[in-house]
């Protein structure tokens, strides 16, 4: 009896006070196509996790003013990034080996435009894979630099 007590006081223990909201950070390699220009930059991924919402937020390690978010509506196929709303399509998902087959989703903008931002490739639990933007820069963001897994990205997003 005294045993059974004691397991469901440490079961109480363990799984009655999870909380639903998370956060933590990481570094990303940003390999940044802008033109016959190729730039490599970190960023600071931060994710915070909420009952509503995911929110990956990237800052420059060098120039703070470069500051992005992704912001991923639980439960659903939308993205927003910035005031932009993104809708996952059919596409078959992008995965690498060197990526560990993470499956990235495409996302392309809920109301295209001719010169709009996209596809994007996006995962939960990684965050922002890729960015194409047809009159901006394309960023793709690694655990690691690798020029050669970048230019594979790039190729994807075409």
């Amino acid at each position: 009896m005294r045993i059974l007590v004691i397991y469901i006081l440490i079961s109480t223990i363990c799984f009655g006070c999870t909380d639903n909201n998370s956060n933590w950070s990481s570094e990303k390699f940003a390999t940044i196509f802008y033109g016959s220009k190729i730039k490599n930059e970190k960023f600071r991924l931060t994710f915070t996790k909420t009952d509503r919402s995911q929110k990956y937020t990237y800052v420059n390690l060098i120039d703070t003013t470069k500051t992005f978010s992704i912001k991923k509506i639980m439960d659903s196929n939308t993205i927003f990034f910035g005031f932009e709303k993104f809708i996952k399509t059919n596409t078959k998902s992008f995965k690498d080996n060197k990526l560990n087959s993470i499956e990235f989703d495409y996302y392309h903008l809920e109301d295209p435009v001719t010169d709009g931002t996209g596809p994007i490739l996006f995962n939960s639990s990684y965050g922002l894979l890729a960015i194409k933007n047809i009159f901006g820069p394309t960023v793709i963001l690694l655990d690691s630099k690798d020029h050669n897994l970048a230019e594979r990205i790039i190729d994807k997003l075409k």
